[in-house]
């Protein structure tokens, strides 16, 4: 590369890129390019890049894996703008990540004990809590849903419109329950496609951030006395554990959840069978 410094003046148009999608993902991203640009000065190189990997050592898989998808995300983008010639990329691998979503949900005793606790602190805590478990939502997602993106179907079947990562559009269905725990909130249930007012509003009436919402669910899960450090991505778990568990094809989950991958759906169906069926199950009684 003839000028490393381009790299550098490329790094904030890249982001300002990534914040159209996610600013939690923008910001984050961000600093892991940062720290990688500290190490290429000299341009992107084979030793500069095994100086990054080297210098990631110490963090978890998951962590290093976050990294060097940005790292990768960023030289791809470098590439795309003619600044870099040969793609450096392929030296970046991404560890393997072990799968943990399996043990991060709620039952549905569990699930029900946490919105009693939500209901009991404020009807935003509990409208928060009950979106994320009764749509699958990610965070910003329900941070970012508006009222003008409720609608109704031509047989008259509530859904909320979800631009979710990559700017990817979904729908998901909005049982009656909710919405009416929504309505209640907003004042009217008379949707309005003009109507920019928060799913879930703050007190001044404007949308919460992902940490403003956050603290909202970790509030009902400390009031509900839970032994397990729930959080909203454990709701999302929650919703597509329990509609695996009641009879949910892996398809449908995908289209819910926008999962890119049909296997990462599939996964909900066979947690949710549990132990029902396992090899020790056909041995003879050794205790």
């Amino acid at each position: 590369m003839r000028n490393p410094k381009a790299l550098e003046r490329l790094l904030e148009p890249w982001t300002a890129g990534l914040r159209s999608r996610s600013p939690h993902t923008a910001r984050t991203y961000r600093d892991c390019v940062a720290r990688f640009l500290t190490l290429a000065k000299a341009g992107i190189t084979p030793a500069a890049v095994g100086e990054y990997l080297a210098s990631l050592e110490g963090l978890s898989a998951a962590s290093r894996a976050h990294h060097i998808s940005a790292v990768r995300s960023f030289i791809r983008y470098a590439k795309a703008q003619g600044v870099i010639g040969r793609d450096p990329s392929e030296l970046l691998v991404r560890p393997r990540v072990a799968i943990t979503s399996m043990n991060r949900y709620l039952t549905e005793d569990e699930l029900r004990l946490l919105l009693g606790a939500a209901r009991t602190i404020s009807a935003r805590h509990y409208a928060a809590c009950l979106l994320l478990a009764t749509t699958g939502l990610r965070l910003n997602e329900a941070a970012q849903a508006e009222w003008r993106h409720l609608f109704r179907d031509p047989d008259g079947r509530l859904g909320l419109l979800v631009v979710g990562k990559g700017g990817k559009e979904r729908v998901v269905k909005v049982s009656t329950g909710t919405f009416a725990v929504l309505a209640g909130l907003h004042g009217s249930d008379v949707l309005d496609a003009r109507d920019r007012t928060p799913l879930i509003p703050d007190s001044r009436g404007t949308l919460y951030t992902a940490n403003g919402l956050w603290r909202l669910v970790r509030a009902a899960v400390t009031a509900s006395g839970l032994p397990k450090p729930a959080s909203p991505h454990w709701l999302r778990h929650s919703f597509a554990t329990l509609a695996a568990r009641g009879g949910a094809p892996a398809y449908t989950l995908q289209a819910s959840l926008g999962h890119s991958r049909l296997e990462t759906s599939a996964r909900y169906v066979h947690w949710a069978r549990g132990l029902a069926d396992q090899a020790g199950d056909y041995l003879p009684d050794l205790a």
